[in-house]
């Protein structure tokens, strides 16, 4: 509603913007003496907002309006409100903070990202029985006070409440500003918008799980609640104290090597001067008598919370952790035989929920970013476990709206303000095709591949024009093959490769770029283009993007895979080519053989890093290593998938290593990235396949092994429910398989006997 744009309002006057700001309350009193047949208000805020109509809370909704790039849109919510409105005077208000707009986000916690001044939105409708209708929007006529109970607010850090100074009734009918001087109540200033005002896309972030804490005393003296399981959300609490005594709550993932409390783990490896502030800390000034408060804005990843200076017995019943995402539906679950694998779905499970928060995010602690390559990776898992086509659908408008006019794309979106320097990492900001090509796989909607198309073709082009640049660190040349290899830009290449520190590897890559992973996914993302205009019946555009993979391919060969062999002693440099398709016949007999031994020298170990991880268990098992994939999945040693759960971690961690030798914790305890292993529980283990897009026919082809008696698996499909479960017993592999009605189905046994079915259920066995 490009309308709106003329609605917004500014907040506040001069303000330092160096400074923690107090949220603005706003309010409008409208009176209504007619018969009312029908009533909406839509909302919005540069800043996030809650609604409220006559003191009633509009919808149920956290975070509102979202996270997008506020410089090109910004979502607004729409609201039914016949039933809440009363004759005469009727009150429209709300809360506005910060939020992503000018509150601490992304690494080194920048303020001010978008803007130093919030703005609201709103819009109010009413059609009356008579047939006629009026419209109410924000304009200079609306209060605003700064001098509520919120008087900090940044999502990330801090949210500092003061129960003194709560307003009360400020947002009912009766409530009289001119009774309420000392609140401050001043006009707003009307600020035209120029990005795009949108409907809400996606799903609303909602309030999920609870949590009633177990309550610690640490070595050092304190108290500490361990609510069990780590989580994005807040705290909900009860406290019964004097006016003017203040407590404080601080949230962190992990105890240190002595069991107290920390966020130590939270400065990035190697970065500690570009960290910023990650805070994570409410604080709560009590007035009289007992009281309950929940955050208004604050959210924040955690298990542990410290609580200091409490003014009472701290008992557990006082306290519930709240958690907080993007209500995404839930479709896969996966179990087996191995308790510890099965802890491991869970951990994938709640790391997604805990950084799935309108954005896809890295991890809901340090930096909150949406960067590219971790959901690329994981897209498959998070289209096995759930259901997120359009939360990606909308980030991926962020995505678009990002890109360059010379085709160049971010790796980090929405891009926090820095959308010049992130940007053109191969590996990472071709994530949009690559993402997309795996919704298609799962939904089989052909609008998605066109909604991207013209985004991924002008990257591919742009690529294509910056392979002919030079880079003046490379001192040798490649004669003929050089001007299609990418070797200028940053590219963070492998990266998180076990034994290779993050710190290091980034500043080699600001001059030296890993043109091993540029050419490959270069040759990924044209191959993909080429796949999308196919489908999409572009055919010149189908036959200009194959020719180009297939030179690409051919590069490829000549520069990485020299007289047919590949050498090297890392992992990545076999797994990449074979996941990509980028060797056949002995030349990948030869790699897989050599990857295998690789791995079986490194005692089951992981030995890749972000890129190729993802990709490692099923490069194994298509190649006729199940069970070397099966002890790497299963083994307990450090770098393992399970290593973090003999450790007691209830997500995954960014870091392999995340509790060191001495105990003590590295890095974000949870980023979803490092389990999108979870893809090849469903794909292999189960063996639940898409045969056709969108699941319109159906692959089952469960390949067993390792210490695994059974597994059980069911996925929600766009068509139906499938299942697959599996168990050896007495010599016997039984397996129990269940179709959605009247799609056809495969199911091809261990020994490889094929049997076809529709819809159903069925049931086989065959001797092991």
């Amino acid at each position: 509603m490009d309308e709106l744009n003329r609605y917004f309002i500014e907040l506040e006057g001069e303000i330092d913007p160096a400074l923690e700001q107090p949220a603005a309350y706003v309010r409008k009193s409208i009176f209504l003496e007619r018969p009312i047949k029908k009533a909406e208000i839509i909302m919005t805020a540069l800043g996030i907002y809650t609604g409220f109509i006559n003191g009633k809370r509009l919808g149920r909704q956290r975070l509102a309006p979202g996270y997008t790039d506020y410089g090109y849109r910004v979502q607004y919510q729409a609201y039914d409100v016949t039933d809440e409105l009363e004759p005469g005077e009727n009150v429209i208000a709300a809360i506005v903070g910060d939020g992503w707009y000018r509150g601490c986000i992304d690494i080194g916690s920048v303020r001010n990202a978008y803007g130093t001044k919030t703005k609201f939105c709103c819009l109010f409708t009413v059609e009356y029985k008579d047939g006629t209708s009026e419209r109410f929007a924000t304009d200079d006529s609306w209060s605003i006070s700064q001098e509520g109970m919120l008087r900090e607010n940044n999502l990330k850090t801090i949210e500092r409440a003061d129960a003194r100074k709560e307003l009360a009734g400020w947002n009912l009918p009766g409530y009289s500003e001119e009774e309420h001087s000392d609140a401050g109540w001043h006009k707003g200033k009307i600020s035209f918008y120029s990005g795009s005002v949108i409907p809400q896309e996606g799903e609303l972030v909602l309030e999920h799980e609870q949590f009633t804490p177990s309550v610690l005393h640490t070595p050092d003296g304190n108290t500490v609640l361990d609510m069990g399981q780590n989580f994005g959300g807040h705290v909900r609490f009860r406290v019964k104290g004097k006016a003017g005594h203040k407590v404080s709550l601080t949230m962190g993932e992990c105890l240190d090597e002595q069991g107290n409390f920390t966020l130590k783990n939270l400065i990035a490896e190697g970065a500690a001067s570009i960290s910023g502030e990650v805070g994570q800390k409410l604080e709560y000034i009590l007035r009289d008598g007992m009281q309950e408060y929940e955050p208004e804005f604050l959210i924040s990843g955690f298990r542990y919370v410290l609580v200091e200076n409490w003014p009472e017995d701290i008992k557990p019943e006082n306290f519930t952790g709240v958690a907080v995402y993007s209500d995404i539906p839930f479709t896969g679950t996966f179990t087996c035989s191995n308790p510890l694998v099965n802890r491991l779905v869970e951990n994938v499970r709640w790391s997604q929920k805990g950084n799935f928060v309108d954005i896809p995010a890295d991890c809901p602690t340090r930096e909150r970013s949406g960067w590219t390559a971790d959901m690329s990776v994981f897209s498959e898992t998070a289209c096995y476990l759930s259901n997120p086509r359009a939360f990606l659908k909308k980030w991926f408008q962020d995505y678009k709206a990002e890109q360059s006019e010379d085709g160049n794309l971010p790796f980090v979106v929405p891009g926090a303000g820095k959308k010049k320097r992130q940007r053109g990492c191969l590996g990472w900001s071709n994530a949009i095709c690559n993402i997309t090509m795996n919704l298609y796989k799962f939904y089989g909607y052909k609008e998605d591949l066109e909604d991207v198309y013209d985004c991924v073709r002008r990257y591919v082009d742009f690529n294509v024009e910056r392979a002919k640049e030079k880079n003046p660190f490379f001192f040798f040349k490649r004669r003929k093959n050089r001007d299609y290899i990418v070797e200028t830009g940053f590219h963070y290449g492998e990266w998180l490769e076990p034994g290779r520190p993050m710190y290091k590897d980034y500043i080699k890559d600001l001059f030296f770029p890993d043109t091993e992973v540029t050419t490959a996914w270069f040759y990924q993302t044209a191959k993909q283009l080429a796949q999308m205009a196919r489908i999409l019946e572009k055919d010149e555009d189908y036959s200009k993007y194959r020719e180009l993979a297939k030179q690409l391919y051919r590069v490829y060969h000549e520069e990485f895979v020299p007289h047919g062999r590949i050498r090297s002693k890392r992992h990545c440099r076999y797994v990449r080519p074979l996941s990509m398709h980028l060797l056949s016949g002995k030349e990948k007999e030869q790699a897989a053989a050599q990857l295998n031994a690789l791995c079986e020298a490194n005692e089951y170990r992981i030995g890749t890093g972000f890129l190729t991880t993802w990709t490692l268990l099923q490069v194994l098992t298509e190649n006729g290593y199940t069970e070397t994939a099966y002890r790497m999945l299963e083994n307990t040693k450090q770098p393992g998938w399970l290593y973090a759960v003999t450790k007691g971690a209830t997500t995954t961690w960014e870091n392999w290593g995340g509790i060191d030798e001495t105990g003590k914790p590295v890095d974000s305890h949870n980023h979803f990235a490092p389990g999108a292993a979870v893809a090849w529980l469903f794909s292999t283990c189960a063996g639940i396949t898409p045969a056709a897009p969108g699941f319109t026919r159906i692959r089952i082809r469960p390949i067993p092994g390792g210490t695994m008696e059974y597994a059980a698996c069911s996925y929600e499909s766009i068509q139906g429910r499938i299942v697959s479960e599996w168990k050896k017993k007495d010599g016997f592999f039984r397996l129990h398989v269940e179709v959605p009605e009247q799609i056809p189905a495969e199911v091809i046994l261990p020994d490889g006997t094929s049997y076809k079915m529709t819809g159903g259920k069925a049931d086989y066995e065959i001797r092991i």
